[in-house]
C-alpha cells in the first residue's frame, strides 16, 4: 500500500493496520478507491492532532490520544508522518502553506496609507478564509511563540523581513529619518490586532458566531483592522506633533542603531 502523500512517509515506517487505512473492497462490490481511504485517514489524523496540540501543546499531547481521537491506531501516525515530530511539523505548516500566496507589495511607495494597511491586513488574515484546520494551524503557531520547539526557526527570517517592511512603511508615512522605539511599538501594536481573530476564536464565537463564520468574515476583519491600524498611526502622528510643539528641545531623536535614546 502507498501513501497519498509519499513525501511524508518515513523510510522504513510500518504500514498502518486496516482500521487506519482500510483496504478497498473488490471493484465488483465497491467503487471506493484505495487512495481515497489513505487521504481520509491522513486528514483525520492531522485534524485531531491540530485540535489537541492547540489545547495542550506538543509536549503534553500523547501520540496515542491523537490516534484515538482520529479513529486510527498509532502505526498509522508512523506511516503517514514518520513520528510525533513529523506530525507536529505537518500541523504547523500544511494547513497554512497549502493556500498561501506570496506577500504582496503592501509597502509600495505609490500606495496611500489606508490602501497599504488594508493590503497588509488581507495578507495576515488570509488563513481566516481557508477553513478550520488553517485557523487551528495559525493558533498553533501563536502557541509555538511561547512554547517554542524550534520548528519555526526556519521562518524567523521571513517574519523579521515582514516586520521590517511594516516599520519602513510607517516610517515613510510619518516622515521620520529613522525608526525609533516608539515606531517599533506602533508596528508591533498593529500586528497585535491580527492575533485576536485567530487566538480568541472561542470568545468571538461565544459573543457572536457571525464574526467568524458569516460569509465574507475574513474580508470584514481585514477592513475593520485596517481602519483600527490607521487610527493607531494617526494617534502616533498626533502624539509626535504635540511633543514637537510643547517640548521642542526634548523631542526624541533616533540613535544610529534606530532606537530612541
Amino acid at each position: 500500500m502507498t501513501s497519498s502523500n509519499p513525501r511524508t512517509i518515513a523510510p522504513g515506517a510500518a504500514a498502518p493496520s486496516a482500521d487506519a487505512a482500510p483496504a478497498p473492497a473488490p471493484p465488483t462490490t465497491s467503487s471506493r478507491k484505495p487512495r481515497t481511504d489513505g487521504i481520509q485517514a491522513r486528514e483525520r489524523i492531522l485534524s485531531a492532532a491540530l485540535r489537541l496540540f492547540v489545547e495542550r501543546g506538543q509536549a503534553a499531547t500523547p501520540v496515542r490520544e491523537i490516534a484515538q481521537a482520529a479513529g486510527v491506531n498509532v502505526a498509522a501516525i508512523a506511516y503517514y508522518f514518520g513520528d510525533k515530530a513529523g506530525l507536529y511539523r505537518a500541523a504547523l505548516f500544511e494547513p497554512v502553506c497549502a493556500g498561501a500566496t506570496a506577500v504582496p507589495a503592501f509597502d509600495a511607495p505609490a500606495l496611500a496609507l489606508a490602501e497599504a494597511l488594508a493590503l497588509y491586513m488581507r495578507t495576515c488574515l488570509q488563513p481566516l478564509g481557508q477553513g478550520a484546520d488553517a485557523l487551528l494551524s495559525v493558533r498553533l503557531r501563536f502557541r509555538e511563540s511561547f512554547e517554542p520547539t524550534g520548528m519555526l526557526e526556519e521562518e524567523r527570517a521571513s517574519r523579521l523581513r515582514l516586520h521590517a517592511r511594516l516599520v519602513a512603511l510607517l516610517q515613510r508615512h510619518l516622515g521620520l529619518d529613522a525608526p525609533d522605539r516608539e515606531l517599533q511599538a506602533l508596528a508591533f501594536s498593529i500586528f497585535g490586532l491580527v492575533a485576536y481573530p485567530y487566538y480568541g476564536q472561542d470568545q468571538l464565537r461565544a459573543a457572536d458566531a457571525a464574526l467568524l463564520d458569516a460569509p465574507g468574515a475574513a474580508d470584514a476583519w481585514s477592513a475593520r483592522l485596517a481602519g483600527y491600524a490607521g487610527a493607531l498611526v494617526a494617534f502616533e502622528a498626533a502624539r509626535r506633533d504635540a511633543a514637537a510643539v510643547h517640548h521642542p528641545d526634548t523631542r526624541p531623536t533616533s540613535t544610529p542603531d534606530g532606537t530612541a535614546p
